[in-house]
């Protein structure tokens, strides 16, 4: 009798040593999907997963998911450190129906990569939501991306506890259906927002780009046009700071080129520029907002440097102050 019980347990310990080590084996450094995968394979370069998701989950944390060919790879929901690459092709992601095309929940020390993409909001005739959504990451990379039609934001930055989002050479397009979206949305509850946007286009959203409570937005080398709001904007919802720093950028054919502060919330906002073009937009060039204690709003600065080109606007406006460079 005792004999068979030792027997029952050694089998049971084998069995999950199998288990854990087949799950383990499952996973591997690097995966791969293809328009022509199946994700009940072992998402190998041989045999490709056919979605994103289907790879993510065959996929170690900090490992790496690489698309084989031109196709549409569906939404995707990431919970770990990963770097998905488009490759090549053009490796499109579609979410209508109100859905986010990508959704970041990953640990406070994971970073996760977005690399050589095509996000797109409009699915048969219906809009997505936000074409990247964070909600918690230590960093994410948005690098080589396409990103255009969702009903709210391109990039909603909004990282539970602080973070850091890192953009480049990249398109926010035709993103936002109402005054309150922007082409890349930055705010923090808590802890700092920190993004880093550069060489990047944001063309015919309500906001260009949008530093909100708690957060550090510095913007270099980029285009910001055809904004139906403001180009930048730099305002907070709460009693907490929100800062921009722009440095050789051009900012034109919008509604209002650069707006710091707003009475949503009673936050200081700074903006900062340098080397900035601030040119053709239709109600402002330059606009802040000044303290009106029974409204409630926030102080707004702009900083000029004395080197930034402001004219063509109806009207320009002009700085809150200016400095000399260093």
């Amino acid at each position: 009798m005792k004999g068979t019980r030792w027997m029952q347990k050694c089998l049971a310990l084998l069995a999950i040593f199998f288990v854990s080590g087949s799950v383990a084996r499952a996973q591997a450094d690097r995966t791969f999907v293809s328009g022509v995968g199946d994700d009940s394979g072992a998402c190998s370069r041989t045999q490709p997963c056919r979605t994103f998701a289907g790879a993510l989950s065959k996929t170690h944390a900090g490992g790496e998911i690489d698309a084989l060919d031109t196709a549409g790879y569906a939404t995707v929901a990431i919970s770990k450190a990963v770097t998905i690459d488009g490759g090549g092709g053009l490796a499109g992601i579609l979410a209508g129906n109100f859905t986010n095309g990508v959704v970041v929940n990953a640990g406070p020390n994971d970073v996760v990569v977005l690399r050589h993409l095509s996000i797109n909001g409009h699915q048969q005739g219906q809009s997505g939501t936000n074409g990247v959504k964070v909600n918690t990451a230590k960093a994410v990379y948005v690098i080589d991306c396409l990103i255009q039609n969702f009903a709210n934001d391109g990039i909603d930055f909004e990282p539970a506890g602080g973070g850091a989002l890192f953009v480049r050479d990249s398109a926010i397009i035709n993103n936002g259906s109402g005054a309150s979206n922007a082409g890349i949305f930055v705010k923090a509850s808590s802890g700092p927002a920190q993004a880093s946007i550069e060489n990047t286009r944001a063309d015919g959203n309500p906001v260009g780009i949008w530093a909100k409570d708690n957060s550090k937005v510095s913007v270099s080398d980029s285009v910001v046009s055809k904004s139906g709001n403001a180009g930048l904007m730099a305002s907070s919802d709460s009693a907490a700071p929100a800062e921009m720093n722009v440095e050789r950028s051009v900012v034109t054919l919008g509604a209002v080129g650069i707006q710091s502060g707003g009475c949503t919330g009673t936050g200081p906002a700074t903006v900062r520029i340098s080397n900035v073009s601030v040119t053709g937009n239709s109600s402002a060039g330059l606009s802040n907002t000044i303290i009106v204690a029974r409204r409630g709003c926030g102080h707004g600065d702009i900083i000029s440097s004395k080197n930034n080109t402001v004219l063509g606007n109806n009207p320009d406006g002009a700085p809150t102050q200016t400095v000399l460079q260093q």
